[in-house]
């Protein structure tokens, strides 16, 4: 009887992780999906804007103007980038949400409380005009709002060139100018609450006016989008 043929010996088989290239990496603010940051930014920034329409008649605050340009660049940015750059399948949608949701709450948000606003106040229309006390420096305001926009476009390529690895911003360069954005964000929340809370409590020469604080905050927030772009 002959030998039996011996069988062949594997080495045990091991699960291995998918390498991910280090030069192919690219990092986003504050470790989120890309677009993360200027989806939270922007929707803050609208809903600001809705809950200010939406105030009962007693009391009815005037939109701050900043607001407007403000909404007006993160629309034309928002929405222009989602179109210019293809979508990576690959990555996670801003917030982990399904793709194409923060735009359509945008269209949806502003259908609703336009549509609600005409609907119970026969007189909506006149809250679209932004506050006349504001009005005094609208001539400089955009300019400086897109002034902040176009500054942050060129700190991005600076970053790119001189201070970024690879492909990629710095980690910390990211994540500072996310934290500015937010709490500038916040700050125009404060603005507002001073606007509801503080001011109706006063007679109107006394009321707080804070037209460069407001701008300033607008500047912050137009900085991120251009960072971003």
């Amino acid at each position: 009887m002959s030998a039996s043929n011996p069988q062949p010996i594997y080495p045990p088989r091991t699960e291995t992780m998918p390498i991910v290239d280090p030069a192919t990496y690219r990092r986003h603010p504050l470790g989120l999906p890309a677009g993360s940051v200027r989806s939270v930014l922007a929707i803050l920034v609208f809903g600001t804007y809705w809950a200010l329409l939406l105030m009962p008649e007693d009391r009815r605050v005037p939109v701050p103007v900043y607001l407007y340009y403000l909404m007006f660049l993160i629309v034309g940015h928002y929405f222009a980038a989602q179109s210019r750059h293809a979508v990576n399948r690959a990555e996670p949608a801003p917030l982990h949400l399904p793709r194409g949701t923060i735009r359509f709450l945008i269209v949806v948000g502003f259908i609703a409380v336009f549509g609600y606003g005409y609907w119970s106040n026969p007189d909506f229309i006149d809250r679209l005009a932004p506050d006349p006390r504001g009005m005094r420096g609208a001539a400089l305001e955009p300019l400086i709002i897109l002034g902040a926009f176009f500054l942050g476009i060129l700190a991005a390529r600076f970053a790119y060139h001189v201070l970024g690895r690879s492909n990629a911003v710095p980690a910390w360069v990211q994540d500072v100018q996310a934290w500015v954005g937010l709490l500038a964000v916040l700050g125009m929340f404060i603005e507002v609450l001073i606007r509801l809370v503080i001011n109706p409590t006063l007679n109107e020469p006394q009321q707080l006016s804070l037209p460069v604080w407001e701008t300033a905050l607008a500047a912050v927030v137009a900085f991120y989008f251009g960072a971003r772009s």
